[in-house]
């Protein structure tokens, strides 16, 4: 049964919108949430030149299990990853975090343009670390964006967050679970330096979504399409015209009517409304495109992933968009 802010979402909706499309049934919850995210990111963001980062993915060969996984656990620490809390951390700042099929994904530290030096270095620290996993425990990473099949594979993460988004996409899609499991990606990651370009930004991040250099895959978009409706895809826009102010209301509207994944019901329907629940509720948004609080970034998240040298045409292509491009251009 839909619960009541479902059920006003799918049959009342075109009766309470605002004129930029979003819910008026919770104005109130909206405007502050959004209010107190911009504040938030003014704390954050730190001006100067624009910085660039990615998360690359590898996908096992063979299926793995929460076994296979301990081993790749004991075994990293002697690749220079030093084991930090869910994470594994080296010393150039790089740093490695597993997805639920047991993917796994190297996140680089920032990156300014030009930085092709250090772009290499990290390249070859991730070759060095797939080819030792390969070579000393027999299993095999590669760059590509699906393999079939994986749906009934083995969770391989045991954080709680995993668990119930599992237990989540088995029951709200088709096509969730090899989502979780049978999938890997790329995001590379866009510094906000001003938050006046936020909307900007995030309109051109659209655009690139839709270029055969970084649109998804056939096999990965059909999967994504059809894993969970509320937090996947790209269910708003924002353009040229938005204010930054607009273009986070309707990041946070998709965000509060998206399920909470311990909770299976709309995010503002839960009992935890602060404002830190909401942060963390944000987290679980899985959107072609993403607010990153972290950085701060935004997230171009539909790349599937591929070989090293296709990568580094990507990632030279991401950048030099951003840099060469204004933000009101209306093609790329």
């Amino acid at each position: 049964m839909l619960s009541s802010c479902e059920l006003h979402k799918n049959n009342c909706y075109l009766n309470t919108i605002n004129t930029n499309g979003m819910c008026i049934y919770h104005q109130k919850e909206r405007i502050e949430y959004t209010r107190k995210l911009i504040d938030l990111l003014k704390e954050k963001i730190v001006p100067g030149p624009r910085t660039f980062g990615f998360e690359y993915e590898f996908i096992s060969k063979a299926p793995l299990n929460l076994g296979i996984m301990n081993r790749i656990y004991r075994f990293l620490p002697d690749t220079g990853f030093k084991r930090q809390n869910t994470s594994f951390i080296h010393e150039s700042g790089m740093y490695i975090d597993f997805e639920p099929g047991g993917q796994i994904e190297f996140h680089s530290p920032p990156l300014q343009n030009g930085e092709n030096e250090r772009l290499d270095k990290y390249l070859s620290l991730i070759k060095k670390v797939v080819e030792a996993i390969n070579q000393k425990l027999g299993i095999e990473y590669i760059a590509q964006g699906y393999i079939p099949g994986r749906e009934s594979s083995p969770l391989c993460l045991e954080a709680e967050r995993y668990i119930n988004l599992h237990k989540r996409l088995a029951v709200v899609s088709t096509r969730g679970l090899e989502m979780m499991k049978g999938t890997a990606s790329i995001h590379f990651h866009a510094g906000i330096k001003d938050l006046d370009e936020l909307h900007g930004l995030f309109a051109t991040l659209i655009r690139m979504s839709e270029m055969d250099d970084f649109k998804m895959g056939y096999n990965r978009r059909e999967i994504w399409d059809n894993t969970d409706p509320g937090r996947c895809g790209l269910p708003f826009h924002i353009d040229d015209t938005n204010t930054t102010f607009e273009a986070i209301e309707k990041i946070v509207d998709h965000a509060i009517h998206a399920g909470h994944i311990g909770e299976n019901k709309p995010f503002i329907e839960t009992d935890d409304l602060s404002f830190d629940a909401f942060l963390y509720h944000l987290t679980t948004i899985f959107t072609d495109i993403r607010l990153n609080i972290k950085g701060p970034s935004l997230e171009l998240r539909t790349s599937d992933s591929v070989p090293y040298d296709q990568f580094k045409i990507k990632w030279n292509k991401f950048i030099s968009i951003l840099e060469s491009k204004t933000y009101s251009d209306t093609e790329i």
